[in-house]
């Protein structure tokens, strides 16, 4: 049972719970309008990253709705709101994980990475439940002593997994993209590099807010902390389609940098704002794959929203001008062509 708050924490919890709704609100505006991009470019519902997005929204705003009328004292606790928080979750982290599959080539790897974290999560929220719900109906003291250290341990590897998972994203896209010559991504590495640390501060509000004496204020933090972080994730994915439509402008033409999911061959096509893809005339308009048309889980491993990506990956899009002037029976070549002669020593 949750213990009787005083003042001071029913302040803290009203302003938590004002500052979750507030984000609930921005979030929700910017998961309404990648939806409708999804869906006047695939004309169907049935993507699952939308599904995930909203599941994260409406659980979240569930929680702290319930937290909140919970620490007040309105209505008592219960199985169903203990258990949201596996959907909370699960659904972050599968968010998180479909980004990062976007630079990995070998799509059997994205399927494992996802099921492995699907796993490995549940495993986690099982144990948990085990020991958390048992200690906060105050089955035995035992229950209570390992329940404060093994909250404390869950949040923690949950930290760790999203440390690690952007982390791995920030690698990729240095050693895949930028090192490759792909120079318009180093905004969305240096974006990523900082926002990744308000990412994980997230994660440590909720194990600070665990020391406070009412150890039940904590769980207000939860939908905050998580709607934040989902805030972030759309944010990226708005970056990261916006870098997409910009034309490659490559620094080292001679580095060889594996295709990713993101493909960008802008010579061959022209983006087409409404279905988010570069197109052409003789062509579907299936070469460039968009954020919002990105791989994620299905029945099948590989679920598809939107469209298939034909393409080899991200590619380097090199133009050679070569502009010729007859002057004293000699030509001259175009600086871009003077310095590609003088890289192969002509």
């Amino acid at each position: 049972m949750a213990a009787t708050p005083h003042s001071l924490d029913l302040d803290i919890v009203s302003i938590c719970f004002g500052f979750s709704l507030g984000f609930c609100v921005l979030t929700g505006s910017k998961a309404a309008r990648q939806t409708f991009a999804i869906y006047r470019r695939t004309h169907s519902l049935r993507n699952l990253y939308m599904w995930m997005i909203w599941t994260e929204v409406i659980v979240n705003l569930v929680i702290a709705i319930l937290s909140w009328l919970f620490i007040r004292g309105d209505i008592r606790g219960s199985f169903g709101l203990f258990f949201s928080f596996t959907s909370q979750t699960q659904c972050l982290i599968q968010i998180i994980a479909n980004r990062v599959g976007l630079i990995i080539v070998n799509k059997r790897k994205v399927s494992i990475l996802k099921w492995t974290l699907f796993v490995a999560v549940g495993l986690i929220n099982i144990s948990v439940y085990c020991v958390w719900i048992p200690a906060r109906i105050e089955v035995s003291q035992t229950f209570v002593r390992v329940n404060n250290i093994w909250d404390r341990i869950e949040k923690v590897l949950y930290l760790i997994i999203d440390g690690a998972l952007n982390g791995l994203f920030l690698y990729l896209v240095r050693v895949k993209l930028i090192s490759g010559g792909l120079t318009k991504y180093k905004p969305l590495f240096n974006f990523n590099a900082f926002i990744v640390c308000v990412s994980l501060s997230m994660d440590i509000l909720i194990i600070c807010m665990m020391s406070l004496p009412n150890s039940f204020i904590y769980i207000q933090f939860h939908p905050l902390a998580y709607i934040v972080k989902l805030n972030i994730e759309l944010s990226m994915a708005d970056l990261i389609s916006k870098i997409v439509r910009r034309q490659d402008h490559v620094d080292n033409p001679y580095s060889n940098s594996n295709p990713t999911e993101l493909t960008s061959n802008p010579r061959h096509g022209h983006f087409n704002s409404r279905g988010g893809a570069f197109s052409s005339p003789n062509e579907q308009p299936t070469q460039v794959s968009h954020i919002y048309a990105s791989k994620t889980l299905s029945a099948s491993g590989e679920g598809n929203i939107g469209t298939q990506n034909r393409g080899a990956g991200i590619m380097k899009t090199i133009a050679t001008v070569v502009q010729s002037v007859e002057k004293d029976g000699s030509e001259s070549v175009s600086s871009s062509m003077r310095q590609l002669n003088e890289c192969r020593g002509v």
